[in-house]
């Protein structure tokens, strides 16, 4: 369908919202709610029936720490998510410091509380179709759900739909994978069990040796196949025995869930052979062989790893573990020259020591990468969150203009919902001033953000 044919669908004369955030995940939902907390009528469009992207529906948890303390973190929502998940005893602090386990099925309610709490308008199972753009401006999105094709207008959009959808159909130059072989990251499809007695897997692991960081409540266990640790190696037996095939031990981690006494989260199994995560046909292969595997693993888990004997799957994400896909070329592109050289920025919106982390084919121990030490960090600049060529455009999480390198150290749920929080603020602030997000000093995103997060 060409864009003029939806014209007669776009015919509304007055803005309906001063912001519309298209994609509700990690980034969506905290842009949203730092749009309408500015003020800003907001409208949050989302196409599953709960908020949190892949933290909630992908069962990505616990977050990974950014690494740096918690007062140089910029994010005040992110803070606030937290402690209202421990407040609420689904979330937790482990001793090493990470406070970011949370109860993945609970955060959809949080984040959909606090959202509409201020007052919110939310769409769910809602597609947007596409962008109707003039004189480099988006006009009005097109939308897709019970009630047919629809249009919505507002002053600013924000893009946090992970692929770039809204950008990329505006005609915003995009990239997509590595620079040579343009492959994405490798996606997962993750799990959860239930009815484990998770203090006796701990006791099985560390009866074989296998070196445990985290006493129960907190349980992680992890294994790749160039790991020398003995879980490594009743990995390699389940091979050996026709139980597991060699791509299920690939990459292997799990985790004890706040709030869920008795499951187990799994971030595996991890899809071979599939790089190209904007393939309709790639994504329906990673649920189909993810499945399989799913099955394979849970099989391998009864017979070998004292404490599932009496457990069963509990559920499948019912949203794939996609780490990269579309990215934006915007005004900045973060790369890992900025990565290595610890780069600070005047208009900084959000700071990480993350490590460069690809999964897939290409090794980052190849790319010259220097590892952090402890106090360093680099930042990312809000000009990653602005486009050249729409006028009332910004970018938050994962596709946010970078290198297909930086973008593994920025992907992380804690950044991306920095990055949200951040395109929120200014979209209402570029709605109130009537100035586009161009004109916007990112200076004074930066400053509201420092102000709320202390």
């Amino acid at each position: 369908m060409e864009k003029y044919l939806y014209s007669n669908i776009c015919e509304i004369s007055e803005y309906q919202y001063d912001v519309i955030v298209a994609g509700g995940g990690t980034a969506g939902c905290i842009a949203a709610i730092a749009a309408v907390t500015e003020g800003a009528r907001t409208l949050l469009i989302e196409k599953n029936i709960f908020l949190g992207g892949t933290a909630t529906g992908g069962q990505v948890t616990p977050m990974m720490s950014p690494g740096i303390p918690e007062e140089a973190e910029l994010s005040y929502i992110n803070k606030m998510v937290k402690k209202r998940l421990l407040k609420q005893q689904y979330g937790a602090a482990d001793p090493c410091g990470n406070d970011g386990w949370f109860n993945p099925e609970m955060l959809k309610f949080t984040a959909e509380d606090i959202y509409m709490e201020q007052g919110g308008r939310l769409l769910y199972d809602t597609q947007i179709i596409d962008t109707i753009v003039e004189n480099r401006t988006i006009k009005g999105l097109v939308i897709y759900n019970k009630g047919g094709l629809q249009a919505v207008k507002g002053k600013v959009i924000i893009d946090c739909s992970g692929d770039a959808v809204v950008a990329h159909s505006a005609g915003v130059p995009c990239l997509t994978g590595d620079d040579i072989m343009h492959q994405n990251q490798a996606s997962s499809l993750r799990f959860m069990v239930g009815n484990v007695d998770i203090p006796g897997v701990l006791e099985h692991m560390k009866r074989i040796g296998e070196p445990m960081v985290l006493e129960y409540p907190f349980m992680e266990i992890a294994s790749v196949w160039d790991s020398p640790k003995p879980l490594t190696g009743i990995f390699q037996k389940a091979v050996e025995d026709g139980v597991l095939a060699y791509d299920d031990g690939r990459y292997f981690q799990a985790f004890s869930v706040p709030g869920m006494p008795g499951v187990v989260s799994f971030n595996c199994p991890e899809i071979p052979g599939i790089y190209n995560t904007l393939d309709p046909d790639a994504i329906t292969g990673i649920a189909v062989t993810g499945k399989k595997m799913i099955s394979r693993l849970y099989t391998f888990l009864k017979k070998y790893i004292e404490g599932f004997e009496n457990s069963y799957i509990l559920s499948v994400a019912s949203v794939p573990g996609i780490r990269e896909s579309r990215r934006i070329k915007g005004k900045y592109v973060l790369t890992e020259e900025d990565y290595n050289n610890r780069a600070k920025f005047d208009d900084a919106i959000a700071r990480t020591a993350y490590p460069v982390d690809i999964h897939g084919l290409i090794d980052e121990k190849k790319l010259d990468i220097r590892p952090f030490q402890k106090g360093e960090y680099f930042e990312i600049p809000f000009r990653c969150l602005v486009t050249g060529e729409i006028d009332n455009l910004l970018v938050g999480g994962r596709c946010i203009s970078s290198s297909f390198a930086a973008q593994s150290s920025v992907r992380i749920q804690a950044t991306c919902r920095a990055t949200g929080e951040a395109a929120g603020i200014a979209a209402a602030y570029c709605s109130k001033e009537g100035i586009t997000v161009g004109e916007l000093d990112g200076k004074i995103v930066r400053e509201k953000m420092l102000e709320k997060s202390l």
